[in-house]
């Protein structure tokens, strides 16, 4: 047999894609829309995949915010507890020491002149004075008795009937009353005066 060459033209033709343009299915599609497609469907899933890890870092951060907040907490009630139980405790000791403070007070207040000038005296006032510097090195003040009488602080122990002052002035401090910072720790004792009564005929 002798074979003859196919021009082009018979059935075993096949349709000629466009210049420059490579055909990859049956379809029809080029390898730039392939290309474009798998690019979009890469870009989407990269999208969503960032949108994800995104949203899992604001959940840590948030988790974290909360964590810091609550150690930020803790730590403030912790030195709340610890200022409270210093204070309670520096209470309870400066209750057993006023006694002794009252001490001092009574023998200056009944001591003669003569003495305060001796080397005792001026030895018993100059531990006055440094207990006086203590109260102020831990907030220790005393309670004010130069007003009227308020029972809120003060403690009235003695009455005295007079009519020289208004009912209620505080005559004398027998005991002074003291505050730890804001927190009165021991009311002052005093006595007040009372209205005289009139005598009939």
């Amino acid at each position: 047999m002798s074979g003859k060459k196919n021009s082009g033209r018979g059935p075993l033709s096949e349709p000629q894609a466009e210049p420059g343009a490579i055909e990859v299915s049956d379809t029809g599609e080029t390898l730039d829309a392939v290309l474009e497609e798998v690019e979009r469907s890469a870009i989407a899933e990269a999208d969503e995949k960032l949108r994800s890890v995104q949203k899992e870092l604001e959940d840590l951060k948030d988790r974290h915010l909360r964590k810091l907040a609550e150690f930020e907490n803790m730590r403030k009630r912790a030195e709340r507890e610890k200022s409270e139980y210093f204070r309670s405790a520096l209470g309870n000791f400066l209750l057993d020491l006023f006694p002794i403070s009252d001490s001092f007070d009574r023998a200056l207040a009944h001591a003669s002149a003569e003495a305060l000038e001796t080397d005792f005296g001026q030895g018993v006032a100059l531990i006055r004075r440094q207990i006086d510097d203590l109260w102020k090195k831990y907030g220790v003040a005393e309670v004010d008795t130069s007003g009227p009488f308020d029972p809120n602080v003060h403690e009235a122990v003695a009455t005295e009937a007079t009519d020289e002052v208004p009912k209620d002035t505080i005559l004398e401090v027998l005991r002074k009353g003291y505050f730890l910072n804001d927190k009165l720790l021991r009311p002052a004792s005093v006595k007040v005066a009372a209205t005289k009564a009139n005598e009939k005929g």
